[in-house]
């Protein structure tokens, strides 16, 4: 544990707040992200374990997102909930919401459906269909600009309001693996590269599936498992998962 938390995104102040007030919750955190995105899909299994952390952990949010932009229009790098995509990208349509607005004014934005409705009907009005009665982004970074936001959103009427060293946690860890890639990825651009690795992301996601029903593993497990697998073959995340799927 001691090497882990010494190369994590920071022994950084509210890491050691965290892990004093949580100790057994941060270990499972820690477990979870601490690994480096260095392509695509890598970057796409950090997002998504960090999203099921932020529901796990985080007090009052209920489904949990990353909404990344690079140098194109912003798409969703995961999400735990397809309810939960559906209004990101009616934010997306609307160029305008509370995530976007996170990234843009590099600044969390808090908001009620009520208030997000008074601003943006649409968007308000499918947040309101899904279950979805509040939300809370939080911008996060590559070498220090926004590129993104974690959406976390809740079935209460009022905003989740986290504990901040575990936001400030998550955030960190987000921030450290959206640096990793972006700076790894120079062709054909980090965006075009991470689109790409979302089409075969399904397959991922099946493979991840089938270890967990065969095998009886937590879904985090699975996947460690299958990059195992993937790195033992000298193979990409994807191309294993497809292997994976077509032996059955």
């Amino acid at each position: 544990m001691a090497s882990l938390i010494a190369d994590s995104p920071a022994a950084s102040s509210a890491m050691i707040r965290a892990l004093s007030a949580h100790p057994e919750q941060m270990a499972d955190l820690i477990e979870a992200l601490h690994r480096r995105a260095q392509d695509a899909d890598t970057l796409l299994d950090l997002m998504g374990r960090l999203s099921r952390e932020a529901v796990r952990l985080l007090k009052g949010v209920r489904w949990a997102g990353v909404t990344a932009q690079f140098d194109g229009l912003p798409f969703t790098a995961t999400h735990t909930d397809h309810q939960v995509l559906i209004v990101d990208e009616s934010q997306y349509s609307a160029h305008d919401g509370p995530c976007l607005r996170a990234m843009h004014t590099d600044t969390p934005v808090r908001m009620t459906t009520d208030e997000v409705q008074a601003i943006w009907p649409r968007l308000g009005q499918i947040a309101a269909g899904v279950g979805v009665r509040s939300f809370l982004a939080v911008p996060l970074h590559a070498d220090g600009q926004a590129v993104g936001a974690l959406n976390l959103y809740s079935a209460d009427a009022e905003p989740p309001d986290p504990d901040p060293d575990l936001l400030t946690v998550l955030t960190e860890y987000a921030d450290r693996g959206l640096t990793d890639y972006q700076n790894s990825q120079p062709y054909p651009t980090v965006e075009e590269a991470i689109r790409r690795a979302l089409v075969q992301w399904n397959a991922v996601e099946q493979a991840v599936e089938m270890l967990v029903s065969i095998n009886g593993f937590t879904l985090n497990y699975a996947r460690d498992v299958l990059r195992d697998q993937a790195e033992d073959w000298g193979r990409t995340l994807s191309e294993q998962a497809a292997h994976n799927n077509a032996l059955g």
